[in-house]
């Protein structure tokens, strides 16, 4: 018994030093302590006295931050405990799993089972005079080993954060001005506050949460953000693989099906950030996101990041058409708000055929920096060269700034851009009869090839 005793007990150990609640941590620990010396049935007895404290606690927790499900519960039972209504009281233990699951939101339905089956043996264990002798409960080491590292893992070391209250918390963050904009920020914060203790039935909620945002009825709170809640969501899926894969099929399949045409094209960041969902929503819905994809004005296309659809191949098609059908300004202002990858080539298009100095100014600031971190060493040749070719570009005062801006965003394409970048400067120091001082012969760009 020694050895199996001693299996795996620094898990427990360090799962205990993670119980929230200081009660529920002495509470356990008394179980913890009958499982080593033996005694398998006051073990099994502590960890369902230790789980029902935690979930009362949690109870008093969410009904004291204004969620009424906890409150009604927390009401019911003091009410019971004020009137020494023992029968009560007896019902309310019978059913507590029930309404951590059903009022506080507290499980996931494997948790549930777990759950289930250690207030199965608690009772097995509370009431051997109905038991005949010979066939008095006897659990094993190893079930009742199981059942406490059940009730740390699926209740005690986690914050009572499965409710409204924490999607509320959640939307009051992802909409305040400090929520982090960069994906990896995002993915330390919602990890950091959110996600590394989070039961699964959190994560599940925060995703239908993050996904129904811009199509619910407050979706007046998340105008603009649209990009950021699908930047969020994929920092979830990156974090909890398995519960999103599960999860986020078929929640689309169904939630899009009734979304209007007003707001519809919104599910276009989302498919950036993961094109699989275009293919997991319902063929209706893809034939109507087409259709508005091809009609709607640029001003609709742009309010909704539509261009970000270019994630799908096929809608990629209809994109470039619609972009090809309008008219220079519309192009350059749809790309320069709305910068991709598949954008690039057309952005040095038009750049290339700046008529003025100051147009060649406005339209690197405009067209080719917010392109710059999509380059590839190739897109810097065939930028290089439309700069050479064009007098009124590589001789413009604010061109070598652009260069000079592009160079540093592109930094990490050397060495292999390297030789596109030093014939462009050899170029313009032998233009300028060798004078590496002038300003157009790009000292920026020397210096930074030099170090």
């Amino acid at each position: 018994m020694s050895t199996l005793v001693g299996q795996g007990l620094t898990d427990i150990d360090a799962l205990a030093l993670a119980v929230r609640d200081r009660e529920s941590r002495r509470l356990i620990a008394e179980a913890i302590t009958a499982y080593r010396g033996g005694a398998l049935r006051s073990s099994i007895m502590s960890t369902w006295i230790a789980v029902s404290f935690d979930i009362i606690a949690k109870a008093r927790e969410l009904a004291a931050q204004g969620e009424a499900a906890p409150k009604a519960f927390v009401l019911e039972l003091d009410s019971a405990i004020a009137n020494s209504d023992i029968r009560k009281m007896q019902t309310i233990e019978s059913d507590l799993l029930k309404a951590a699951n059903e009022q506080l939101q507290l499980f996931a339905p494997h948790e549930l089972d777990a759950l289930e089956r250690l207030q199965n043996d608690r009772n097995l264990c509370a009431h051997p005079a109905f038991i005949v002798e010979d066939e008095l409960y006897q659990p094993t080491l190893e079930l009742v080993r199981s059942h406490i590292v059940h009730a740390l893992q699926y209740l005690l070391i986690h914050a009572p954060l499965q409710g409204k209250s924490a999607i509320t918390r959640f939307d009051a963050d992802i909409v305040s001005p400090s929520f982090p904009t960069s994906g990896a920020d995002i993915g330390t914060y919602i990890c950091a506050k959110y996600l590394n203790r989070a039961k699964d039935v959190l994560v599940i909620n925060l995703i239908k949460a993050l996904l129904s945002a811009p199509f619910g009825d407050e979706r007046a709170r998340f105008v603009g953000r649209s990009r950021l809640l699908a930047m969020t969501l994929r920092e979830v899926a990156k974090a909890k693989t398995a519960i999103y894969d599960t999860t986020v099929p078929g929640y689309v399949a169904k939630k899009f099906d009734s979304v209007g045409d007003d707001v519809l094209l919104t599910i276009c960041p989302f498919l950036e950030n993961d094109a699989r969902i275009w293919e997991w929503l319902s063929e209706p819905v893809r034939l109507r996101i087409k259709q508005l994809l091809q009609t709607a004005e640029v001003e609709t296309l742009k309010a909704h990041a539509a261009f970000d659809a270019f994630a799908v191949g096929e809608l990629g098609d209809v994109l470039l058409a619609r972009l090809d059908a309008f008219d220079r300004n519309t192009q350059i202002s749809i790309i320069g708000e709305h910068p991709k990858r598949e954008l690039v080539r057309r952005g040095i298009e038009i750049y290339s055929g700046a008529g003025g100095y100051r147009t060649a100014e406005s339209w690197g600031q405009s067209i080719v920096l917010p392109l710059a971190p999509y380059f590839t060493a190739d897109d810097i040749r065939v930028l290089l060269e439309a700069v050479q070719d064009n007098g009124q570009i590589w001789d413009a005062g604010g061109t070598p700034d652009i260069l000079n801006a592009v160079f540093d965003i592109t930094h990490h394409l050397l060495p292999e851009s390297r030789q596109y970048w030093q014939t462009f400067v050899d170029g313009r120091i032998a233009h300028n009869r060798g004078n590496t001082e002038d300003h157009y012969s790009y000292p920026g760009l020397q210096q930074r090839l030099a170090a």
